[in-house]
């Protein structure tokens, strides 16, 4: 009867995390219909970067909160530019990603490591209603498109050869 109970209990915590949580598992899960040209055409930016510095922005995010009182901060990332695929990213601007504070979605960004990075711009409601943010970034790193680079030439080339294409065709 022991194991009956173990087994009746691992289920229905199964069940009831299915239940209770898909909001956190699918707030970071890709749109429906999503493709690398729906990415490429919605981003505002797409470029390949070196990752100069990261830094905690004093502004905190104005999205609603992955878990009441989160409290997601925003991080600035700081590049050099290597390649440039769509818009006109600043030369020494920022671009901003959120911590990933229980369950919030965000890319993790290291100092030193290369990245195509996907840029949601700024929209002018943003602009108006959080000017200190707008002052700060060009926009929000995309969470599902922006992606570490491998640091092997060769790999390298491979990684970016379908953005090449997208940035030819449009």
């Amino acid at each position: 009867m022991g194991e009956r109970f173990r087994l009746s209990l691992s289920l229905s915590l199964a069940l009831f995390g299915a239940v209770a949580l898909p909001g956190i598992a699918s707030a970071c899960s890709m749109p429906a219909g999503w493709t690398p040209q729906r990415a490429f055409a919605e981003a505002a930016l797409v470029f390949h970067g070196l990752v100069t510095a990261t830094e905690l922005s004093s502004t905190k995010d104005g999205g609603p909160p992955a878990d009441m009182g989160d409290g997601r901060i925003l991080v600035n990332v700081r590049y050099e530019i290597a390649e440039v695929f769509k818009g006109k990213p600043e030369a020494n601007g920022a671009i901003s990603t959120t911590t990933l504070i229980m369950g919030g979605c965000g890319v993790p960004v290291l100092a030193g490591q290369h990245f195509l990075f996907y840029v949601n711009g700024i929209d002018e409601t943003t602009r108006k209603e959080m000017p200190e943010l707008a002052g700060q970034t060009q926009g929000m790193i995309s969470i599902y498109d922006t992606q570490m680079l491998p640091p092997d030439p060769k790999v390298l080339d491979e990684a970016l050869a379908d953005v090449r294409a997208l940035a030819k065709k449009n």
